[in-house]
This record gives C-alpha cells, structure tokens and sequence, in this order.
C-alpha cells in the first residue's frame, strides 16, 4: 500500500465518482481523484463536492434503518453518510488496526465519527448513522448486518466490529454473511440465531437500496459525507467542529 490509500473502481460505479470531479457545488469531505488506470486516490485537504439534490434530509428520521446517538429531539443533528466499504469513512471510524498508519496523514478525518458520536454520547447533538451502499455486494451484506442487529439495539456494536475489521479493501470477503455472522457473535447480549435469520433472509436487500437512492437523490455523491441540520459540510473536524460551535455546542 502506497503513502495514498487506492482502491479499485467498478467501471459501473464511475457515475459515481466522475461527479467528485466535475461537480463544484458544496464543500464536503471524501473527494477522490480518478487516474487512468481505474484506481482512486483520496487527495488529502482538497474537500469534496455534492452533486445537486433536493437538500431534502427527512428521509433519515426513520430510526427502525437510521439508528442514532444522542436526544431524540436534539437541536442538532449531523448525519454521516458512508459505505461500510469505503476506506476513508474507515478512517473516519478510526476503528481499523489497518487504518492506523495513515493517522498522521489524515490526521482532520481520523476518528472525526468517534469524536461526533462523543458529543452525541454527552446529549450535545444527534448522531444519526446513514447507509449509502454502493461500492459493491459487500456493503450491501454489511449494511443489512448492521440493521438486523438494529433489531436488537445493537447497531453501534455491529457498526465498530464492522469497522474494526476494515482493511482498507473492497469485495475481498471480509464482509462476506458468514463473516458478518461471526463479527455478530462477538457482541454480548445479541441474539445470534435472530440475527442469522435476519441476515439469511435478505430482510433489508430493498431497504438499503432505498437508502442509497433516498441519500442520492438528497445530493450525496460520495462517502463520507456530514450533514449537520440539514446542510452539508466539510468532513474534517476543523470544519465540523467549527459549525458546531458556531451553533452553541462546547467542544
């Protein structure tokens, strides 16, 4: 692995990312650079950009598939958007024995979702949690784990032992049903039989497409992205905590 994370890009997902170039609308965090040889490379320091969407948000007040932290009806709320696949939102998780190294590098995203969930943790904000799956199979298989062990009020648990297992790779196994099976497993008080159930029947499949159209057609265009009551923002923490307190909250 080089000094920059890079990861294959799915000729179906160039949609995708082509908008992170040619879209020039709101400043958010995630931006990856398309080269010639079908790889991206996230380029520290330059931001993103969010395609046009209709800016309508309310879609992630549906707590049974957008799990959240925090006041149920705090005056702040700031959704992430992300593929469980997506190594920058893993360095956002911070989660990740493999994402250590690049700690120094990008030092404004590591760990930006722990130090959001805090506030959220301390009653100072919402934290709400936003599937966007679209990097393949996988993200789908790991989305839908993380609502069924929602059924049981353990979508945090399933959300860090995702990410805890992240190794910077795309639809390599890692997030395979009977891996995610065994992630589950480790988490005390889950039902693992109910989750096995959940995750065999393919409950969710059509929630988490939904989810990912719903976040698109809002103006997400690419992993991770902050809301923060409504509005999309730059991702590092220099620029999230900067709305916040501008809003009131203590960091």
């Amino acid at each position: 692995m080089s000094d920059e994370i890079t990861f294959k890009l799915k000729k179906s997902d160039m949609w995708k990312y082509s908008t992170f170039v040619l879209l020039a609308v709101i400043v958010v965090f995630g931006i990856v650079s398309l080269t010639g040889n079908s790889n991206t490379q996230y380029n520290a320091g330059t931001g993103a950009v969010a395609s046009a969407g209709t800016g309508d948000f309310s879609f992630a007040e549906d707590s049974s598939l957008y799990a959240y932290v925090g006041p149920e009806n705090a005056d702040i709320t700031v959704i992430e958007f992300f593929d469980f696949q997506c190594p920058y939102c893993a360095l956002a998780a911070g989660l990740s024995p493999e994402a250590q190294p690049y700690a120094t590098q990008y030092a404004d995203l590591f760990g930006v979702e722990q130090k959001v969930r805090e506030l959220a943790e301390d009653g100072k904000i919402k934290l709400v949690f936003g599937i966007y799956s679209f990097l393949g199979p996988e993200s789908v298989y790991a989305a839908e784990a993380s609502l069924c062990a929602n059924e049981q009020g353990k979508y945090v648990d399933m959300y860090d032992a995702i990410f805890e297992a992240h190794n910077m790779q795309e639809n390599d196994g890692k997030y395979s049903k009977e891996n995610l099976k065994i992630m589950a497993g480790s988490i005390s008080g889950l039902s693992t039989s109910s989750f096995n159930d959940c995750l065999d029947s393919g409950k969710y499949t059509n929630a988490v497409q939904t989810m990912a159209s719903s976040a698109s057609a809002a103006g997400v265009s690419g992993t991770p992205t902050f809301v923060v009551n409504g509005q999309v923002v730059s991702g590092s923490w220099a620029q999230i905590s900067s709305v916040l307190k501008s809003m009131g909250v203590s960091i």
